[in-house]
């Protein structure tokens, strides 16, 4: 089925955005029969933004985009593609899962418009949306998705940010890792994308040592540890996110996470399966670089043809790290107004809470017709909208409100 909107016509739902949560919400609203377009490069961040050679953090039942029947899922691509796979033995390789969301894509979002948006403007008093893309072409859409995920999201500490370009970077700028062989490379961070890009860079050739915060580094426990006959008078139910209760409700209830207090949100959202590291990482990484735990940055500042840090240790003493180069392996945090594309007129209608916006139990923001999902719902829907597994309740809720109101205003096809 084609989406046969007119360029010259409305469109009843621009969708911005091709990674897991722009390509769930498109499979959905094409097997309700429903108009749009939908806009970006398929799976961008996953091919151009992480590094070759790394694993999704996430476990497989965790991994799958949703489609309306949840057919699609990795491991059914995994049977079709006559790939082997062992879902408690092995981690997912980011190559698997970028294959597997580009099948998806193809089978499911077919009518993938490859450009991007360059603005969304209001559009007067009455509601819609001015829609500017980056081939010139211009149109008018009554509802406007953001799925956008972590782009324009890299979180660099303001410690580092005194540094030139050529000494600093974000984790996220780099797919292919070999260019700092021989390097004498820092990275920065206690999360797995700190410990799996230092354990690559190392692994390539790298002179590479881990800088983090914490005092010590929690690992995970591998899906056998967790499935063993562990006796408890409390069983820990499981779910997307973890074992226990906490994570089960914020996997399976993020309708009631927005009814809690916003100070509550706001640190649960950002803090629920924090930085640790991956169970699979483990023996890639103890004993084959240095890591410093309990140290954080003061200052750093360019010295001679490198890096020059300050750093301080748990014992409060200072000392001086140097380094050819310095990797943010930092996070990353949405801001509103990091979005390139809204438009003037728009960003002051938006009411916002910690620089995300406030939405509605469907998504919406302050502004009708305009949506936000993946990460910028994370403060209201909590921690499982940071997460692939986060794109079935999102595209289920959004699709279906979606739904009715173009059946209400007379805009179903």
């Amino acid at each position: 089925m084609k989406n046969l909107a007119s360029h010259d016509s409305n469109t009843p739902v621009a969708i911005v955005g091709a990674g897991p949560y722009g390509l769930s919400i498109a499979a959905h609203l094409r097997s309700a029969g429903m108009e749009f377009r939908i806009f970006g490069t398929p799976m961008r961040r996953w091919r151009c933004q992480m590094p070759k050679g790394m694993f999704l953090k996430s476990e497989w039942p965790a991994s799958n985009l949703s489609d309306p029947a949840r057919r699609h899922t990795i491991t059914q691509h995994c049977l079709t593609s006559g790939l082997s796979y062992h879902e408690k033995r092995e981690p997912i390789p980011l190559e698997l899962f970028t294959q597997y969301a580009l099948t998806f894509q193809r089978d499911l979002v077919p009518d993938l418009e490859e450009v991007m948006v360059e603005r969304i403007e209001k559009e007067g008093t009455n509601g819609g949306f001015a829609v500017s893309l980056a081939n010139g072409e211009a149109f008018r859409a009554s509802k406007v998705v953001i799925a956008t995920g972590f782009e324009h999201t890299a979180y660099v500490p303001p410690e580092l940010a005194s540094l030139p370009a050529e000494l600093l970077s974000h984790s996220s700028a780099h797919y292919d890792l070999s260019r700092f062989r021989g390097k004498d490379v820092t990275v920065i961070g206690g999360g797995s994308s700190a410990l799996e890009t230092a354990a690559l860079l190392a692994e390539q050739g790298a002179d590479v040592q881990l800088l983090a915060r914490t005092p010590s580094i929690p690992w995970d426990s591998s899906p056998i540890d967790r499935s063993g006959s562990e006796f408890r008078i409390v069983p820990r139910p499981k779910s997307y996110l973890g074992a226990g209760f906490q994570l089960w409700l914020y996997s399976n209830a993020p309708s009631l996470f927005r009814l809690l207090p916003q100070s509550i949100r706001f640190e649960r959202a950002t803090n629920v399966q924090g930085p640790r590291g991956a169970w699979w990482l483990k023996e890639r990484v103890i004993g084959r670089f240095p890591i410093l735990q309990g140290h954080s940055v003061s200052k750093a500042e360019a010295s001679g043809r490198g890096a020059l840090l300050h750093v301080r240790r748990a014992d409060g003493k200072l000392i001086e790290v140097t380094a050819d180069h310095v990797i943010a392996a930092t996070g990353y945090r949405f801001v509103l107004d990091r979005l390139p594309f809204l438009g003037a007129n728009l960003k002051p209608l938006l009411r916002t809470e910690g620089c995300s916006p406030v939405l509605s139990t469907h998504f919406e923001s302050s502004v009708p017709g305009l949506y936000f999902t993946g990460l910028a719902s994370a403060k209201t829907f909590g921690p499982l909208m940071r997460f692939v597994a986060g794109t079935d309740f999102a595209a289920r809720r959004l699709s279906s409100h979606l739904a009715v109101g173009l059946k209400n205003t007379g805009s179903e096809r």
